[in-house]
């Protein structure tokens, strides 16, 4: 078992909302803190960029944040002090928790011991992303059980689990069973949700926003447990046939981009506890890692489009 103590960071760091160090920077605030890109890679159309100039260019773009980072320690070597790195979503598998097809204890703590010699310590880790459609393949005990092995390695940065929906449909009948925070059990440090705004026929869809309100209505049984979401812009869904699909969905020049983050920031939900709960993270999905994100050269307009929600939500200049 690998044993985590605290993590000094200096006196340059503040703490966040929810309690873990947060560092200076002119990315987002209150109520939005973070903002950037899930996934980033160096693709640039037919060439390439370097990592730094990826990185460089989403600080331009008003993030400061990626998640989804791969398991190796090379994204988060080369952000700068006031950039924040979230490896996964996917750092665990299904077989990363068990042997011989059944759950094991100690397959999971190997594996998960090797995360926190990696990240457990590293200053620009905000947090872990454990898992990916957890709800797939973990119902909400054996969820809030991985949840809390894993506390044993991060006992100082959030473990985060990714839900691509929160209906849990791991049960003996295959029924679809909304259990997120069953009797207010924490299952994750954040709640971070998957928030299409594409119809299946790969059209923009504003009035799927609303799901958001879902969201957060299970996110208030689990008080003090902050709600992330992010949404794919032309990544690796099956409607992306090439630089065509971005604009048929976002819009000529991203204006959908703006009026979705429009309507998901204006659902609000209040709290058992009075507080408002409302998204405090937002990611775009992907920053040069597919053929046609928006790390595609043409599609300038939209990476505009992503500095001017920073504007809007995060009270940059």
């Amino acid at each position: 078992m690998c044993s985590v103590g605290p993590i000094v960071l200096g006196a340059v760091l503040a703490l966040g909302s929810a309690g873990w160090a947060k560092s200076p920077s002119d990315g987002c605030k209150s109520p939005v803190e973070f903002y950037g890109t899930y996934s980033l890679g160096t693709k640039a159309g037919k060439g390439k960029v370097t990592l730094p100039e990826r990185v460089e260019e989403l600080r331009s773009l008003g993030g400061n944040m990626i998640v989804g980072a791969p398991d190796d320690s090379k994204l988060p070597n080369a952000v700068p002090s006031d950039m924040w790195v979230v490896p996964g979503c996917s750092l665990m598998h299904p077989k990363a928790w068990k042997r011989n097809g059944g759950w094991d204890e100690g397959t999971a703590r190997q594996n998960l011991a090797l995360l926190a010699d990696r990240f457990a310590r590293h200053p620009r880790v905000y947090g872990i992303c454990i898992t990916h459609e957890v709800t797939e393949w973990a119902d909400h005990a054996r969820r809030v059980g991985m949840y809390k092995l894993a506390k044993e390695f991060f006992r100082d940065k959030p473990v985060i689990q990714y839900y691509a929906t929160l209906w849990d449909k791991e049960n003996a009948r295959g029924e679809k069973r909304d259990e997120y925070g069953k009797n207010g059990e924490r299952e994750t440090d954040i709640l971070f949700v998957s928030l299409q705004g594409v119809s299946r026929d790969g059209h923009y869809s504003p009035n799927k926003a609303k799901k958001l309100e879902e969201v957060l209505t299970a996110a208030a049984r689990t008080p003090g447990v902050p709600v992330w979401g992010q949404t794919s812009i032309n990544a690796d869904h099956k409607y992306v046939t090439g630089p065509d699909s971005m604009l048929r969905i976002w819009g000529e020049h991203g204006e959908h981009m703006s009026d979705w983050t429009d309507k998901l920031f204006a659902v609000v939900r209040k709290g058992d506890d009075g507080k408002a709960l409302r998204l405090s993270g937002f990611f775009w999905r992907s920053l040069g890692r597919f053929p046609y994100d928006l790390g595609y050269p043409e599609f300038a307009d939209h990476r505009a489009q992503v500095r001017t929600v920073a504007r809007k939500r995060c009270g940059l200049s």
